[in-house]
């Protein structure tokens, strides 16, 4: 996750549990953040717009109480002992031959100990430290690192300015050539990219492409300058040997720079995790195929890998469940990654890729409003809206709706109660299968008691799919089959 003005923006998103507030379409498209769709409005399917700290050691000084057995003697002692204990002239040659063999023995194994200890201290020190307390991997070869400091070399840190801020996120190394992976979200509306590699060496960057829908975006440093900073990332070709219980690790810049290549242990919690992300007005946006994780993921972390205990990345961070909740971060699999990522390097954009990771909402292709049976409405086409004429008379609110300076629009008698079809949008499913004056009254034998569960019913499919409505017109029961079209920018 991305620090979007001040740190990475943190998608809010519902598990698949959740019910949104995904309505129908809407003939009056809501901008920005909006109160609860009025009962007579009309909605349209519209476009998706979706928005440890370190605790020191206490140290125990150690007991300065002398033992009550003394192993060290003084040097009058040791001489009292020795004349005490004084051999015929003979056997002390003999002994003292013995002694110093036995001292030059001892003398040895303590040279050979502590030569063994400063060669060790020395091929340590091959670890270059950096005021941040980061390793510059010197002469030390790949062979001789574990795999994960060997995947924490092909972390970059991304900090970007915009127009209202800035923010700072993570990215993985690609290839030698300079490009390098991270999201969409934090990359967007980037004026200035600046990127750390993790032995504090610093560079700027270009964006090449991205994929709003996949959250996913490429960006490119000039090779030559950085030509040994980059080491690039060894990616999971296939997760179908994901498993759920499987160690991995999360490595990226939660909480801004300071804390930069943080790494985090969990276990992959679920391996393909399908999460809605919702609009604003509670419609849904899209559906993203995830690898759920309790790897502590925090804003910042976007963009950085998800990785196995090989080092090997199995997925890029992409968010965490909002709301207070913890231990629930989201990755984005790899090999689905894999294939985005490399459309962008080729293209610019993933436009020519069927993307197994997000799928657009599914739509009917209509306008409608849900209408109760037996009530009569207006409709008011300047606001899109109808009008309920509940404790009143139709010439009344045709009056009201004059005087308000809107235009009277037809007068609907709801013989049943469902989703009143206003208008069919050209091109979609629905058109030469649903009319104006339908009232939508099932999908696929699901009684639609209101938009939202219509919505419900069209959320749980695929764009492509074929669903069964059944409608009434004209006082009678129709059954047509609709192709689900997909929501469009």
């Amino acid at each position: 996750m991305s620090e979007n003005q001040q740190n990475d923006r943190q998608e809010d998103v519902l598990p698949d549990e959740t019910v949104g507030a995904d309505g129908a379409e809407s003939a009056e498209p809501v901008n920005g953040s909006c109160p609860e769709q009025p009962a007579d409005a009309p909605t349209q399917e519209s476009a998706p717009e979706v928005t440890n700290p370190s605790s020191e050691a206490s140290q125990t000084p150690e007991a300065n109480t002398e033992p009550a057995t003394r192993y060290r003697w003084t040097y009058e002692e040791q001489r009292a002992y020795d004349n005490a204990h004084a051999a015929p002239a003979d056997a002390q040659k003999s002994d003292g031959k013995r002694r110093v063999w036995v001292y030059a023995l001892i003398m040895t194994a303590v040279f050979a100990l502590s030569f063994g200890i400063l060669l060790a201290i020395l091929l340590a020190g091959k670890q270059i430290h950096t005021s941040q307390g980061e390793p510059q991997y010197d002469s030390v070869s790949r062979a001789d690192m574990t795999p994960i400091e060997q995947a924490k070399r092909s972390v970059v840190v991304i900090q970007v300015t915009t127009e209202s801020g800035g923010g700072t996120g993570t990215g993985v190394v690609l290839n030698a050539n300079g490009y390098i992976a991270t999201n969409h979200h934090v990359i967007d509306g980037a004026k200035t990219i600046l990127v750390t590699f993790l032995d504090g060496t610093q560079t700027e960057a270009t964006v090449v492409g991205s994929s709003a829908m996949d959250d996913l975006a490429v960006i490119r440093v000039d090779a030559p300058k950085v030509a040994t900073q980059l080491y690039p990332a060894t990616f999971v070709q296939s997760t179908n040997d994901n498993y759920v219980g499987q160690t991995v690790y999360a490595i990226g810049t939660p909480g801004g720079a300071e804390f930069a290549f943080t790494t985090t242990k969990g276990i992959i919690s679920y391996v393909n995790r399908e999460v809605r992300q919702y609009n604003t007005d509670g419609t849904m946006a899209k559906k993203v195929r995830t690898i759920q994780t309790d790897a502590k993921v925090n804003p910042g972390n976007s963009g950085g890998p998800l990785v196995d205990t090989d080092g090997r990345v199995v997925g890029i961070v992409s968010m965490k469940l909002g709301d207070g909740y913890e231990g629930i971060g989201f990755a984005i699999p790899s090999d689905g990654a894999l294939e985005i990522l490399n459309a962008i390097i080729r293209d610019g954009n993933a436009d020519s890729v069927n993307s197994s990771l997000s799928f657009r909402r599914p739509l009917l292709g209509i306008v409608g409003v849900y209408v109760e049976q037996g009530h009569t409405y207006v409709m008011n086409d300047t606001l899109g809206r109808i009008v309920d004429c509940a404790g009143t008379t139709v010439e009344e609110v045709r009056n009201k709706i004059e005087q308000s300076g809107g235009t009277v629009g037809a007068t609907i008698q709801a013989n049943a109660s469902g989703v009143y079809v206003t208008s069919v949008n050209a091109g979609k499913g629905a058109e030469g299968k649903l009319q104006p004056g339908d009232i939508v009254l099932s999908v696929d034998n699901v009684r639609i008691s209101s938009m939202n569960a219509l919505s419900e019913a069209l959320n749980k499919r695929y764009v492509g799919d074929t669903v069964t409505v059944r409608v009434d017109r004209n006082g009678s029961h129709v059954t047509v089959d609709v192709v689900l079209s997909a929501q469009t920018d």
